[in-house]
């Protein structure tokens, strides 16, 4: 009997769990758009709300960048991004993006450029079958305040 009750509450906890995620991404699904190139992306992450609908549909990408400034790191939005192929062909160019980028790339090595401020930033990445990879784009030196020590 209590393995049942055990069960039943694991259950309808889970039901509960899933009624109230899912609104949160069918909202950010629908903001996914697809790039000249064919591939699928979304940008977003500015306020707590679109944070969280852009964490539900997070595995759907490969790939997934986010933007920051500062020790602290603040959301940057506003960023220029670039990702080229193995062979060097640009594949996916966004101007001004959110603090979150989600994009599907196909399996293979990218280089991944990033631009915020004049200051352009990069790194390498391997898509794989086997889980989507988290890129993190921080320019540390952006905000002043950071130095700035509270009374």
């Amino acid at each position: 009997m209590k393995k049942l009750i055990l069960a039943t509450t694991t259950f309808i906890a889970f039901l509960l769990m899933v009624m109230c995620t899912a609104p949160l991404a069918v909202a950010a699904e629908d903001k996914v758009q697809i790039a000249e190139s064919g591939m699928k992306y979304v940008t977003g992450g500015i306020g707590q709300d679109e944070v969280e609908e852009m964490h539900g549909i997070a595995t759907q990408f490969s790939l997934n960048i986010v933007f920051s400034e500062g020790a602290v790191g603040r959301a940057v939005d506003g960023a220029n991004v670039e990702i080229f192929n193995s062979q060097g062909k640009l594949v996916f160019a966004i101007d001004a993006a959110n603090p979150l980028l989600y994009v599907d790339l196909p399996v293979g090595k990218y280089k991944v450029l990033a631009s915020y401020n004049g200051i352009t930033q990069g790194h390498v990445v391997n898509i794989t079958h086997s889980k989507n990879q988290r890129l993190i784009f921080n320019w540390k030196g952006s905000v002043e305040e950071d130095s700035l020590q509270e009374e």
